[in-house]
């Protein structure tokens, strides 16, 4: 196993302030990556020119899909934008889908959290629930914003999820075969890609993580903020640390 550090990519998201545009990654996902997986955090900006990626992805040793503030342009999985349906992100939507088709391409680790893992599955095929909580039997999911309550409220745990036997989530977890998580989003998997495997689901049927079928490395998304405060929550920190793992092996491959 090789001595140095992995390299993360970690996706960053674009926001508007006053008269410019800024490419940003919560500090959350930048600790969990450095303290708990044990890499090197590299950001990459939400580009709409994705030429350059397969030649990026190359270069690391895993990639990691953050969450966002925007939801995913419709169109990207065949259907019509509904009204209300968030704000967007084109930069970020074409960076991410480009992301997750070359890291399945080329072996490399591959961790997508809250928006994370509906890139995954838009990317490999899949679609959509661009309102979770109006979808037949599906209870709403989406974060208290409007109560003001401190972050630590907000992003507690949230509803447990039962875990597919077998599975990779089961294999990081001991065998777990329910846990409770803070899963906190407005959209979530309507159609699954073809590529995935579901690894876990909540009371109501939506979708909470998934697998890459047959991947070449380590390939994992979660619904939840698994970058929230993996010192207090042994969950998130058995995600980054096995995530971290696979980071490791990838870099000493690329050492041989």
């Amino acid at each position: 196993m090789s001595t140095r550090r992995p390299l993360v990519g970690i996706a960053a998201n674009t926001r508007a302030m006053e008269h410019f545009y800024l490419h940003g990654v919560a500090q959350y996902y930048v600790s969990s990556v450095l303290e708990f997986s044990g890499a090197t955090p590299v950001m990459i900006p939400a580009l709409e020119d994705v030429g350059a990626i397969a030649d990026l992805v190359s270069t690391l040793d895993g990639v990691c899909l953050t969450g966002g503030a925007s939801n995913m342009q419709p169109h990207l999985y065949g259907e019509e934008e509904e009204p209300e349906s968030g704000e967007r992100d084109p930069g970020r939507d074409a960076t991410a889908m480009a992301l997750v088709r070359e890291t399945v391409e080329q072996g490399v680790p591959l961790l997508g959290i809250c928006r994370g893992i509906q890139e995954m599955n838009v990317a490999l095929g899949g679609s959509l629930w661009q309102h979770l909580k109006d979808a037949p039997g599906k209870f709403d999911h989406r974060r208290w914003r409007w109560r003001e309550e401190p972050m630590e409220v907000q992003l507690a745990p949230r509803h447990g999820i039962a875990i597919r036997r077998g599975s990779l989530l089961s294999q990081i977890l001991d065998g777990a075969k329910e846990v409770k998580v803070n899963s906190l989003h407005g959209q979530g998997v309507k159609r699954v890609a073809d590529r995935l495997m579901v690894e876990a689901t909540a009371a109501d049927g939506s979708i909470e993580a998934v697998s890459v079928r047959d991947s070449k490395a380590f390939a994992l998304g979660v619904q939840w903020h698994a970058e929230y405060a993996p010192a207090e929550f042994p969950v998130h920190a058995a995600i980054f640390r096995a995530f971290g793992d696979a980071c490791r092996q990838r870099r000493a491959a690329r050492e041989t």
